[in-house]
């Protein structure tokens, strides 16, 4: 994505563009998840690829967001893709991804930046590509906000996690000021602690109706979600 000699040929004989880059630091979201969606968008325009759906993420311009890399690039991201008047375009906003409960247990604790008592709604990330496919397919676009049927705080997420999963998860809260100063030497530590941030004062939900009504995802529960996950992988 940071070379963009490299895209063109890439997207030779597609018919449009899925993006669904990510990134750890701030560096890396002005570097890839901008400036690469950039180079990729102008590659679609040469290979005459004219739909371009988008993943980027609820909330990505709200306020506290300027201090979260990933989500502000990916809003900077956004008004270009906009503005690209011969290209078709789809922007999803996806909640609060399940895999995140995943990513933040270590054994049989989770650490979760922050009070975190606001609910937060909950996609799986399989629920999210689908919503992706149904675009192209439905020539959906626009700008959508994705959301599963489930609204719960991390710690109640976790309860019923641990539920499906038959052992018992201890979910430990550091403050979001250790976070911070543990950041000074880590970036991607505080990326994680401004994202935290957000999500602690402004929780993480919306509407669940757009991505059933229409884009037809029938999503997963979190139950259901785990019973898929602890079918493929023990986790220990």
């Amino acid at each position: 994505m940071t070379r963009p000699q490299t895209l063109t040929p890439a997207l030779e004989g597609c018919a449009g563009v899925f993006s669904a880059l990510s990134s750890a630091t701030d560096r890396q979201a002005r570097e890839v998840e901008y400036g690469g969606n950039v180079s990729l968008l102008s590659a679609a325009r040469v290979a005459d690829a004219r739909r371009f759906v988008y993943s980027s993420a609820l909330h990505a311009d709200h306020p506290m967001a300027r201090k979260v890399g990933t989500f502000w690039e990916k809003a900077r991201f956004e008004e270009v893709l906009f503005g690209a008047g011969d290209v078709a375009t789809t922007v999803l906003r996806p909640a609060m991804f399940m895999e995140t409960l995943l990513m933040a247990l270590k054994g049989p604790v989770a650490f979760v930046m922050g009070r975190q008592r606001r609910v937060v709604r909950w996609l799986s990330a399989d629920d999210a590509a689908r919503a992706a496919v149904r675009a192209f397919e439905r020539d959906v676009t626009g700008r959508h906000e994705l959301a599963g049927p489930d609204a719960a705080t991390f710690d109640e997420a976790y309860r019923r996690l641990s539920a499906v999963r038959g052992r018992g998860i201890f979910v430990i809260h550091p403050p979001l000021s250790a976070a911070r100063l543990a950041g000074r030497f880590a970036p991607a530590v505080e990326e994680l602690a401004e994202m935290f941030a957000l999500f602690n004062a402004a929780g993480y939900a919306t509407d669940p109706a757009p991505l059933r009504d229409v884009f037809g995802v029938q999503a997963l529960t979190i139950e259901e979600w785990a019973r898929r996950v602890f079918g493929r992988d023990s986790f220990g």
